[in-house]
């Protein structure tokens, strides 16, 4: 008695379980969303090759009938890449890890506090609620009276960031932790209210030294143009909010907490027009690919700014543009210097604090200088010996 043998899954290819695959209807193209929440966008052909793969047809069918269409080198180049790419069932296809921590590139840290999809429709009812216009017409005037409130008051407000007081930092920290945990459940509200699904929210270490709140928002790919810039916009609201309300009781005397409120409210400008800025991975950036509408925007934009460099100051062979963009290198030379003006800022501010904290302290400042120093050094390096061109692919996240 012999027992049939069954057959691989990669020679019965099938999309995997778990995979998401939404149109794109103002880009013309589609987002391909994995169990483990990485994006994949490719164009409307590759989707629909990519549809086809149920587990009915064998590996050599599925060739032969793409071949038609695409020719055989691309049709098996094809396959593979949906095969590494992870999008077909297959033994070696990884399960979806759910992990607190991880690491993000270049150099940040995440530790996952909270998982909010369970909070998804609860959200997005919020979320129907304040954009209704009573909701919206209180908020205006909100931003309006906090306005008139700080021109009223420049002589108060100045006096209060000239005569600086350590001890009440710590309590403006406090109160920054508070208002920029509601900044993320503001993107949470807004993902939600336009069908997405906010995976995760916590506690990060931007560039390994910026302590700072996130929420996972990668399901804005899904969206549209417009819901992504919304999106984006959301956290940035709350700290006009907070800013507004810090004004109105600073000008009240509220409490007879002024100095601590005017305080308040540059701390929460501050943080307002810092997110603004495109050049880090915070919601300037976000906005910028939603008005851009392209992938890997900030990584192709510093290999341009890189290889300028290189051919400029080093006489090296010049390379074409990843980025198609005129402002491709001065945005990319300012993705790169921002970052290290950030490392500097902090680890300068730290110094005193380390020192303050005796021998831990400052071998722990020590370490993290030498590692800052390493990071530049090796950014140099790249600039002088550039690696060589590598070859991009069409579906990208």
């Amino acid at each position: 008695m012999t027992t049939p043998l069954t057959p691989a899954p990669s020679d019965w290819p099938a999309l995997r379980q778990g995979i998401d695959i939404t149109p794109q209807p103002d880009s013309g193209r589609v987002v391909v969303s994995l169990p483990e929440g990485a994006y994949l966008r490719m164009g409307q052909d590759a989707a629909d090759l990519l549809r086809e793969l149920d587990g009915t047809q064998s590996r050599d069918a599925v060739l032969a009938r793409w071949t038609i269409c695409l020719g055989e080198e691309q049709a098996t180049t094809l396959l593979l890449r949906f095969t590494q790419l992870g999008l077909l069932e297959s033994d070696l296809t990884p399960a979806p890890a759910v992990r607190s921590f991880r690491f993000r590139k270049p150099a940040t840290a995440q530790l996952v506090l909270y998982r909010p999809e369970r909070l998804t429709g609860a959200l997005r009812h919020v979320a129907a609620l304040l954009r209704r216009w009573p909701a919206v017409v209180g908020y205006a005037l909100l931003l309006s009276a906090g306005a008139i409130a700080v021109m009223t008051h420049l002589h108060a407000v100045g006096a209060a960031l000239l005569r600086p007081s350590w001890d009440m930092w710590w309590h403006i920290a406090l109160a920054m932790l508070i208002v920029n945990a509601f900044h993320e459940l503001g993107h949470a509200t807004a993902l939600a209210y336009h069908g997405g699904r906010p995976r995760a929210m916590g506690v990060m270490l931007l560039y390994c030294v910026c302590p700072a709140f996130f929420c996972d928002v990668s399901a804005t790919w899904r969206l549209g143009r417009r819901q992504r810039a919304t999106v984006a916009l959301a956290g940035i609201t709350v700290n006009a909010a907070a800013a507004s309300v810090a004004a109105l009781a600073a000008a009240a005397d509220f409490g007879g907490h002024q100095e601590f409120c005017w305080r308040l409210v540059a701390a929460n400008v501050f943080t307002f027009v810092f997110n603004l800025l495109p050049f880090i991975k915070l919601d300037g950036y976000l906005l910028l690919l939603a008005f851009v509408d392209e992938s890997h925007l900030r990584p192709r934009a510093m290999a341009d700014a890189r290889n300028w460099l290189s051919h400029h100051l080093y006489r090296r062979p010049a390379i074409k543009r990843e980025l198609h963009r005129w402002w491709s290198v001065p945005y990319g030379l300012a993705a790169m210097t921002l970052p290290a003006l950030l490392i500097t800022t902090m680890l300068i501010s730290l110094g005193t604090l380390s020192f303050r904290a005796g021998p831990i302290g400052v071998i722990l400042w020590l370490v993290a200088v030498l590692l800052a120093v390493l990071r530049l050094l090796a950014g140099i390096l790249r600039v002088a010996f550039p690696p060589p061109p590598s070859a991009t692919c069409s579906a990208s996240c």
